[in-house]
């Protein structure tokens, strides 16, 4: 299973940075695990990481802020059949944004594609989903921001097995005794507590930007 971080604030050379965040999931489907703030820089990085948005099966959005969504209409003009998998509380400017993308309202754990789920929403005050891989190596969690809290996030994916990594934003998240034992980590977009997180699991942790591909 191959990931590509297609949008952070940081970026390899040749990509473009800026604020949010988009990770492109390479399995039996394709899926884009939200757009970053802006569909151009969001195209140019595609462009530079190889990836045609007409080969997306399904677009996940973790959440209703614009850094996360603001690349969504750009993915909507150019793809005419991926599933758009939102939560139920996003609001009518996103959903209008999708374009031609057929809109699902994901309200519990599902298996969104084979060997992929989401959490379905998390949080109250902004509700959030994270996706979770099947890996050969164990559990992967993707997350946009997590703003409920990682522990939140990851609490409903306890059932599919043992997580083996998180990467995607971690927001304030304060609680690193949450992430001993996991042998991945990497925290990237609005995470306000990236030099902990390194220095607390050096042996876990991974830098990652846009541009950067993973290999599960």
């Amino acid at each position: 299973m191959r990931l590509k971080i297609l949008y952070d604030n940081r970026a390899l050379e040749g990509f473009r940075a800026d604020w949010g965040f988009a990770c492109l999931v390479e399995a039996e489907e394709v899926v884009l695990f939200d757009t970053g703030a802006d569909g151009s820089v969001l195209q140019h990085n595609m462009a530079q990481a190889g990836v045609e948005p007409a080969e997306i099966d399904v677009v996940v959005i973790s959440h209703d802020h614009s850094d996360h969504a603001g690349g969504l209409s750009y993915v909507g003009r150019e793809n005419s059949r991926a599933r758009l998998l939102l939560l139920p509380s996003f609001g009518p400017e996103l959903r209008e944004a999708a374009g031609k993308l057929a809109i699902e309202d994901i309200t519990e754990r599902t298996e969104i594609s084979p060997g992929i789920w989401s959490t379905g929403p998390v949080g109250t005050q902004i509700p959030e989903q994270a996706v979770a891989l099947n890996t050969s190596s164990g559990i992967v969690v993707i997350t946009g921001c997590a703003h409920p809290g990682v522990d939140a996030l990851l609490e409903p994916m306890a059932p599919l097995g043992k997580v083996h990594g998180v990467l995607g934003g971690f927001h304030g998240f304060s609680n690193l005794a949450a992430l001993e034992g996991i042998p991945f980590l990497a925290a990237c977009h609005c995470t306000q507590h990236q030099t902990e997180i390194a220095e607390r699991f050096p042996e876990s942790y991974v830098d990652i930007m846009a541009g950067t591909v993973l290999e599960f």
